[in-house]
């Protein structure tokens, strides 16, 4: 049974839309036999949606990062060649050298599709049906999560409602749907996946209801402030907000992080990554390439690293090998502030005259026998980041944010406080915060967006905010024109 799931799981993820190799392979009657085979068990159904945030888990590796963190200057070149990542930090990408794309947020969403496909055709106990509407409510809000990815980074993209599952190509050469369209079939989707959460729970690995706001706040801030939503979507933000069950802040910023305590009183949702799932390199999370590796030093100088750092990377493939650094540059950490220590490391030179590297501390797995493995969950929401989306959304409302700041920066800096401004000096503040609370999670780039502040990255000079489509994606479509 097990390998019957896994078989039709990866079977489907195959046929990706815009990415397909379809040509090459018969895959109408395998998708067609497994199909008939799968989706007849309460057990074909939970195996799917765990294969849905396999998919996802997929894009947390690397591109989540290289999407909504990398363009946005909390980064620079590392001690080893930084390869293709330097055009995102120098914000030089274009249509040939941009190496993410949309094809393996279109897995997820295909993944998606089946789901809401063929779930609501297996017949549940009633002991069970309520975990049904689970999968369903699961299902639209990581299709909306998946959209609102690409929306953010490329603008309008194709809205696809029905999975892949034969081999005519020519069925999904389709345009982009317009940026509003593309907006409007997110919050549908979120407000079915809503309306199908039989009720809330605290596994925070898997999409719950309160997880489910937050995305529906953070979808309805960035259309009140990208696209003209003004103050009925900030309304609607700010419910979404109150809706999400109250959570608590850990008193130790970097406990957050910490491999041993995952899934914590913070954390409203995370992809899970473990020491379980290792088999390769490729299941490192994204610090593999900002961390430090033993080939990056020599003599004493790899002695000072590992008792700054501890045990380094595992100097393999990319894995613990610094190709770009955390840029200690661009923060502005008071001497008294707990996240600077806990976000990055800089290990200076013998005479203490010259930065030699920094090393992310974020994400920074756990020790394997000889060897670091960074299988940190990856946190998509948590309650720093809703209290900070929560300030931002009444500020833009005129309302005082000054509660929600006071409760972020005093946890990391007792001595801090938010004075309340005009609202111009109160999001300045509050996107600061951001940065700073939130490095390296894959949010510094959309915030800066959200806030029109892109022009605070100096090489975005003259460049567009929005990602390049790859050629190869336009070459597959050529009813997709490039922004």
């Amino acid at each position: 049974m097990k390998n019957k799931h896994i078989l039709y799981i990866f079977l489907v993820a195959g046929l990706t839309l815009f990415g397909s190799c379809a040509d090459d392979l018969d895959l109408q009657s395998e998708s067609s036999i497994t199909s008939d085979a799968f989706w007849k068990t309460e057990d074909d159904a939970k195996a799917a949606v765990n294969g849905l945030y396999y998919s996802f888990r997929t894009q947390t590796q690397q591109n989540y990062y290289l999407l909504g963190g990398a363009r946005s200057a909390e980064i620079k070149g590392g001690v080893q060649s930084p390869l293709n990542l330097a055009n995102y930090y120098n914000n030089n990408l274009n249509a040939q050298n941009i190496d993410v794309d949309w094809s393996g947020l279109y897995t997820v969403v295909q993944q998606a599709n089946l789901i809401l496909k063929y779930v609501p055709t297996i017949t549940f106990s009633p002991a069970t049906v309520k975990e049904q509407k689970r999968y369903l409510a699961q299902a639209y809000t990581m299709r909306a999560l998946a959209y609102f990815i690409m929306a953010r980074s490329w603008g309008g993209v194709p809205i696809v409602t029905t999975p892949t599952e034969n081999t005519n190509q020519n069925e999904y050469i389709i345009p982009r749907n317009t940026i509003e369209e593309t907006f409007a079939f997110i919050k549908s989707d979120l407000e079915l996946a809503l309306n199908n959460f039989p009720d809330e729970t605290n596994n925070k690995v898997q999409l719950s209801k309160s997880a489910a706001n937050a995305l529906k706040a953070d979808v309805y801030l960035w259309t009140a402030k990208q696209l003209g939503g003004g103050t009925t979507d900030l309304n609607v933000a700010l419910t979404a907000i109150n809706a999400i069950t109250p959570l608590t802040l850990l008193p130790n910023f970097k406990d957050v992080f910490s491999y041993a305590n995952k899934g914590n009183a913070e954390i409203v949702f995370a992809i899970r990554y473990s020491l379980t799932d290792v088999t390769s390199n490729l299941q490192d999370n994204w610090n593999s390439f900002m961390y430090v590796g033993p080939s990056d030093f020599s003599g004493a100088t790899a002695s000072a690293a590992t008792a700054l750092f501890g045990t380094l990377g595992s100097g393999s493939g990319n894995a613990g090998i610094s190709r770009v650094q955390p840029d200690a540059s661009r923060f502005t950490f008071s001497a008294t502030d707990t996240r600077k220590d806990a976000t990055f490391l800089t290990l200076r030179n013998t005479a203490n005259t010259a930065d030699v590297v920094t090393g992310l501390m974020k994400y920074n797995g756990t020790v394997d026998g000889s060897l670091r493995r960074f299988t940190s969950d990856i946190i998509i929401y948590r309650w720093a980041d809703i209290l900070l989306m929560k300030a931002e959304i009444k500020n833009a409302l005129g309302q005082d944010p000054t509660t929600e700041m006071n409760l972020v920066m005093q946890r990391a800096d007792a001595t801090a406080s938010f004075t309340n401004g005009t609202q111009a000096a109160n999001d300045d503040t509050i996107l600061n915060e951001r940065l700073k609370e939130l490095a390296f999670e894959g949010k510094a780039w959309w915030d800066l967006v959200r806030f029109n502040k892109t022009s605070w990255v100096p090489s975005m000079t003259g460049k567009s905010i929005l990602f390049p489509i790859s050629q190869n994606t336009i070459n597959y479509n050529p009813k997709i024109k490039q922004n």
